[in-house]
């Protein structure tokens, strides 16, 4: 069995809401509220004992800061992240190659993407309906296989569903 981890950008925006000039929505950085939501989210998935050996993300500057942020609440080395263009802007396509193109060897993976590509992808796989992840949200899923080659055809079943205002609304319980 393999575990998929799929996990949106922390949020992002301009300081200030000031746009730097040149500017692109590939430079945004992540907010003082995004930077502490996702070593909200680092600690609920050490809890669920969901730590993935493998992290892949997007490398435009949001969901490239949220997956070192976790990566450094994990101890995982950040120099062994993956960089994987295709998963900005990406689609079905996008996420099924880079995911069925890993070697056996790792067990557990995290995609770091971005809306609306990565809800697109996590309801592909999944006949619960998330409608929306939210920034920094997480969507877990155990696969069916050893081998990544065949994770399409493999069943897949949703562990877990977690997001930051879920946590919130969780401690005031």
């Amino acid at each position: 069995m393999k575990t998929l981890l799929l996990i949106r950008h922390a949020k992002a925006d301009w300081p200030e809401g000031k746009v730097p000039a040149h500017a692109t929505d590939r430079d945004r950085p992540l907010t003082t509220r995004g930077e502490a939501d996702a070593v909200q989210m680092a600690h609920r998935i050490q809890q669920l004992k969901a730590v993935p050996e493998l992290l892949i993300s997007s490398p435009v500057l949001r969901a490239a800061t949220t997956a070192r942020m976790m990566a450094r609440e994990w101890q995982y080395p950040e120099e062994a992240i993956q960089w994987q263009p295709r998963l900005y802007q990406a689609d079905l396509t996008d996420f099924i190659e880079t995911i069925t193109n890993l070697p056996d060897t790792y067990k557990s993976i995290a995609l770091f993407s971005h809306n609306p590509g990565i809800t697109l992808f996590a309801n592909a796989l999944t006949t619960y309906n998330l409608q929306h992840i939210p920034t920094c949200g997480v969507v877990a899923f155990h696969v069916q296989t050893t081998d990544w080659a065949r994770f399409w055809q493999a069943e897949k079943k949703l562990w877990f569903f977690e997001y930051p205002e879920k946590l919130q609304q969780q401690s005031r319980v």
